[in-house]
């Protein structure tokens, strides 16, 4: 009889045993499910976040801020060159180039502070910012003021109007620039009406333009 209720006392505890084992199972399966479910709700939820914000931040503004990588300022200027084609029949390769060589890529402290990505002198009130120039047959560090804008846009189409409509000195400065029938003449009018000091400027558009195959822009 003893042996019986030793024999039953076993059962019920091996039974008991294999209920807790269960019971730790199931646990263990909830957490990691639970886990996984949250994890794919946030990887569903994190892009439609992304595209409400981008509908209240435009992205040149929320882009081009810290470091850019070239990617980036592409994506973010080829459009805006585009437009600028359309209104003010500016070479959409040039421009992009011109922005990339004066800005480096979105990353000077000109371009982030002060949105200036064509390196556009202002008046002697403007913001003052270290730059070199090539006078005397070398470059030298100076200091000068350049003009401030509130977003990339606005200093692409500052830029654009300046080629467009030339200088309050010289209306047509820069008319060889609009009139080129290609972006390598586009580049050497450029340098021709002195918009840099860089003896190799143009040079340095035409590479750009040509690596980053920009002249497909331009049709």
């Amino acid at each position: 009889m003893q042996k019986q209720i030793q024999i039953r006392i076993r059962k019920i505890k091996k039974s008991f045993n294999q209920l807790i084992n269960r019971i730790i199972f199931f646990g263990k399966m909830s957490i990691i499910l639970l886990i996984v479910f949250f994890t794919v709700l946030f990887m569903i939820g994190k892009p439609i976040r992304t595209n409400i914000e981008e509908l209240f931040t435009a992205p040149e503004e929320s882009m081009i801020s810290g470091q850019v990588s070239k990617e980036e300022f592409l994506e973010i200027m080829i459009p805006i060159a585009k437009q600028a084609q359309v209104d003010y029949g500016i070479r959409p390769s040039v421009l992009v180039a011109q922005a990339a060589l004066e800005s480096n890529w979105g990353n000077s402290d000109l371009s982030q502070q002060s949105n200036n990505y064509f390196g556009i002198k202002g008046n002697s009130s403007g913001e003052q910012y270290a730059t070199k120039e090539f006078t005397q047959e070398k470059w030298q560090s100076v200091q000068a003021s350049f003009r401030t804008y509130d977003s990339v846009s606005e200093s692409v189409d500052d830029y654009a109007k300046l080629i467009k409509n030339g200088t309050s000195w010289n209306a047509d400065l820069y008319s060889g620039v609009i009139n080129a029938g290609h972006y390598k003449d586009a580049a050497l009018a450029l340098q021709k009406a002195g918009y840099a000091t860089d003896p190799d400027y143009a040079n340095k558009l035409i590479r750009i333009i040509e690596q980053y195959a920009l002249y497909e822009l331009d049709t």
